[in-house]
């Protein structure tokens, strides 16, 4: 009985706090559970801009509390996404998915009410709320012929970023973050959490993906600036990680992204004519869209990409690693089918005697 009041007394109490600052608490339980600086740093900056619409709408965060909040409120703040002509609808569902969030939080953890979830929905893809707005970015997925020149012109360096971008669907913060010891170069496994998510993610590492990755780390890894460097798998010329983000003293996102930079190099010396949106990441898009083309199970694609979907499977299946395993076979399958493990191999021999060895000319007259 004494349980049941003290959880009684605890939702009373909940139930009372401004709105501010059952946000506050909110981002502390983010960051406890071990978000990115990224991600954190992005719930700040769009639960900011909803409390400042808030406040010109008459609504105090700092005194009302998370119940006075109306459904007409919540629609007149994604009426306002939805006319500004500022941001794509991408970004619009950003802000709502923050709001979205908070509110289920609040609810789930403390019994906090809130107006019906279906009054800030987010915007359809499919139809053409925002269409025309903001930037538009090429993610569109690189083919296996644009993947070959890659490889061609990609030093053991970008070809490490290159193997493991198609072996485990890695973006920029994957490789910032993949440590030593999440790495068994003898069974050939990583098990890495995805930064943004936290989800454990476990794969197997094709042949070609460990032999490139141990002449890495015996010639081509940058000495380490410090301890806490010198547990990361990429280390830099100067002894710094390939991809960093914190937050420091004044709440401001400071990142540095090596990775991006090299691979725009990277996409430049291949020829690669990509407007805007090129870099290390499209890989991940590569990674997905070849498996989801293989694969009628969208399990499979969940569990391999390290997402948070699909929670009712997440509960009741115990299969995520069967799962993210059977994908690598699939994409390894069609990687086979091209001219990239002979240029894996010619770029294995070149590292390992220490002189270049000539790629087969065909290959090369291909490209031309």
């Amino acid at each position: 009985m004494d349980g049941k009041r003290n959880d009684y007394e605890l939702v009373c109490k909940a139930r009372l706090w401004p709105l501010i600052e059952m946000t506050a608490r909110y981002y502390d339980f983010k960051k406890s559970d071990g978000c990115s600086p990224s991600f954190l740093s992005s719930i700040k900056r769009h639960l900011q801009h909803f409390m400042l619409w808030l406040k010109r709408q008459g609504f105090d965060s700092n005194q009302n509390r998370p119940e006075e909040l109306t459904s007409m409120l919540l629609a007149g703040y994604r009426q306002m996404l939805a006319e500004n002509e500022s941001i794509s609808l991408l970004t619009a569902n950003q802000y709502i998915d923050h709001v979205r969030m908070l509110l289920l939080w609040g609810w789930q953890m403390h019994g906090i009410t809130h107006p019906p979830i279906g009054s800030i929905k987010k915007f359809s893809v499919r139809k053409n709320a925002k269409n025309g707005h903001g930037r538009k970015q090429c993610r569109e997925p690189l083919s296996w012929d644009e993947l070959e020149r890659l490889f061609l012109v990609a030093d053991v360096t970008n070809t490490a970023l290159l193997m493991l971008g198609l072996n485990c669907g890695f973006g920029n913060m994957d490789i910032g973050t993949l440590q030593l010891c999440d790495i068994d170069l003898e069974n050939g496994t990583v098990s890495h959490p995805r930064a943004k998510t936290g989800v454990e993610r476990h794969f197997c590492l094709w042949p070609e993906t460990v032999r490139i990755l141990k002449i890495y780390l015996a010639r081509h890894r940058g000495k380490p600036a410090n301890e806490e460097i010198g547990r990361l798998v990429f280390v830099g010329k100067r002894g710094n990680p390939l991809c960093w983000e914190k937050i420091d003293g004044n709440g401001r996102l400071k990142r540095s992204d090596a990775v991006r930079n090299r691979f725009q190099r990277l996409f430049e010396k291949a020829g690669l004519d990509r407007k805007y949106g090129i870099g290390f990441y499209v890989l991940r898009h590569t990674y997905a869209t070849v498996i989801g083309s293989q694969s009628n199970d969208l399990r499979e694609v969940q569990a391999a990409l390290g997402q948070l979907t699909f929670t009712q499977q997440e509960t009741y299946r115990h299969d995520r690693q069967v799962k993210s395993v059977s994908t690598q076979k699939k994409v390894r399958q069609q990687l086979l089918k091209t001219s990239i493990p002979q240029i894996l191999r010619c770029k294995h021999s070149e590292a390992e005697i220490g002189e270049e060895l000539p790629v087969n000319k065909n290959l090369l007259c291909k490209h031309n």
